[in-house]
Parts: structure tokens; sequence; C-alpha cells
């Protein structure tokens, strides 16, 4: 059996609303689609042949998408959430830009945010994809995304993960995440080899001795993106492209019922170290994480004190 030429991964919750199935299903061509619930939902997705759901043992988004991702048979993979539309187009400027680039790792997706419930937004058609063979490169080293803007591909480094221990951070944050290069895995198509290799670091890195593992809940993003670029790291190496606008990819605000609130990325980031101690630019990142937990701690209190006093308004005395 050929495999597909790109997996696309969605971690999903209940009460997804039928238009963003449909959606989903007119994304054209021989693509894997990879649907994972958490334990106890009842998968509903219309019939499609080319699509897989699975229940994951675990509710969390890190177990959901791990589910997905090792699942995912395709020459590339691609992750996006079950509030995000995608160019029906995709598997297309896929084939396009890897045949073009073919040493590349990543083609990072232009995402264009609308409000919760935005149904113009998100439903308006798609603008044709460019001409990928005559798309200009704009190097990251030219200090300025203006060609980007007006249309050019954008080039993505590698991350700096050679830098060295910044303590600075302790009194002004962090700094070395600034520029063209990318942290997170997500919203971009990457070379399903190297993903699948950086995922057996992540599955090592949860083994803290015999049977007993660590398994955070949230934040795969930036832990698989970042395992993934210090497993096979070469210092100043240009690793893909950044897609220019229009969007490829819509991305909706969370219901209010689903609203993030600060979560704390170090508990699963901190995998990272135990797997790259050698990489100043990790320790950097734990570091100023760990700084950030008792402001975060402090700003979640608040909001919930927020929310008790706006639920439970005290009642103004009344006049003798």
């Amino acid at each position: 059996m050929v495999a597909p030429y790109l997996s696309i991964v969605v971690p999903m919750r209940e009460g997804v609303p039928r238009d963003w199935f449909d959606a989903f299903l007119k994304i054209q061509g021989e693509v894997e689609l990879i649907l994972v619930y958490p334990p106890g939902a009842q998968p509903d997705a219309p019939a499609d042949p080319r699509l897989k759901q699975f229940i994951s043992p675990f509710r969390g988004e890190i177990i959901q998408r791990l589910t997905g991702l090792l699942n995912a048979s395709g020459t590339y993979v691609l992750t996006i959430n079950c509030d995000e539309y995608l160019s029906p187009a995709i598997l297309q400027l896929a084939r396009q830009y890897f045949q073009r680039f073919p040493e590349s790792w990543v083609l990072r997706l232009s995402t264009k945010k609308a409000d919760y419930g935005d149904e113009v937004a998100l439903k308006a058609p798609w603008q044709p994809l460019p001409d990928m063979a005559n798309m200009g490169v704009c190097s990251y080293r030219e200090g300025t995304q203006s060609r980007h803007s007006q249309g050019d591909l954008l080039e993505i480094p590698i991350a700096p993960l050679n830098n060295t221990f910044d303590l600075a951070f302790l009194w002004r944050g962090r700094r070395d995440q600034r520029g063209s290069h990318t942290e997170n895995f997500d919203k971009k198509v990457w070379k399903n080899t190297l993903v699948q290799a950086a995922l057996q670091e992540i599955l090592q890195a949860m083994v803290l001795f015999g049977p007993v593992r660590y398994l955070p809940f949230w934040c795969l993003d930036r832990l698989l993106g970042l395992s993934l670029q210090a497993k096979f790291f070469e210092a100043g190496k240009v690793i893909g492209h950044k897609m220019p606008k229009p969007e490829q990819l819509r991305s909706e605000d969370n219901p209010p019922e689903h609203k993030r609130q600060g979560r704390f990325y170090v508990f699963a980031e901190i995998l990272l170290l135990r797997r790259f101690p050698q990489y100043g630019y990790l320790w950097t990142l734990i570091g100023h994480q760990i700084r950030e937990i008792p402001v975060r701690a402090f700003n979640s209190q608040g909001r919930k004190l927020s929310q008790v006093l706006r639920d439970n308004p005290s009642t103004p005395p009344q006049k003798g």
C-alpha cells in the first residue's frame, strides 16, 4: 500500500460543530486525516475513506497529539486544532513546495485569526495558491520582512540552540527566542521521518525508571518543535520557509467554555533538558519558565477571584 503524501492530525474535543467536519473533509486529494478523541468520546465524523479515528488512552493535548502522530504514515505531517480551517488545496501546496525544496524540513503556513463565531471570516472563499515555482525567497539575514509581506517566501533558520545560557533572563526575560526561527511545531508541514525520530526522543524522556513515566497533559507544541531541531541540530542551517499571505489556515478563537488560561509550559518542556542538556538555549528557556511560575500563579488566582466577584456581585445597602 502506497503511503499518503500528507497526514493531517487533529486532537478532538466534544461538541465540535458539524460545519467544521464539513470544511475539513473538503480538503482535496489522497491525504490521511487523523482525528484523536479523548476517552469516553463518541467519534461522529461523516464517512470518508481517508479518515482514521482514534480514542486516546488519556485526555490531554499531548497524549492525543502523540497518538495521532505515532499513527501518521504520510511522507509529511501537519497538526492543527479542531477550531482551525485549512485551505482545501493544502496537499497541492505541500507537493509544490517540497518538490522545489526537497531538502527542507518544514513549511510554515500563513494563518489568519478570527473571533469565535465569525462565520464570515472562517467560511470566506479561499484565494488561489501562489505560483510556487516563481516565488521569490527572502533571506532571514536581511533583517527585514518587507519582501515577505509582498509575497516572497521567508527562510526559517534552525533555532539557535547553541546560544550560551543567558542569566539576564532573571531581570529582563528571554530574548533569544526573537527572530525568524521557530520553536513551535503546530500549523506547519514537517518531514515525517524527522518527526518520528523526535517523538522517540520525547517518549524516552518520559521514562523516569522502569514502568514509571512522566506524562504532561498539555504543551506538546514547543516541546516537539525544539526536540526535533535539537536532535538534528546544525548551526545556521535553513530548515524551511514561511508562506506569505493570503492565508492557508484560519484559526478561530476558542469558545468561552474552552478559553485557555495561563498554562505552566515548563512541566512539559523540562523534558527537553532531560534529553538535550548540552544546549544553553534550552536552559534559558526553562529558567525563564520557572521564573514565570509565581507570576502566572498570581494572575491565575486573580482571574478566579474576579470571576467569583462577577458571579456574586454584592448587594448595595438599601437606604432607610
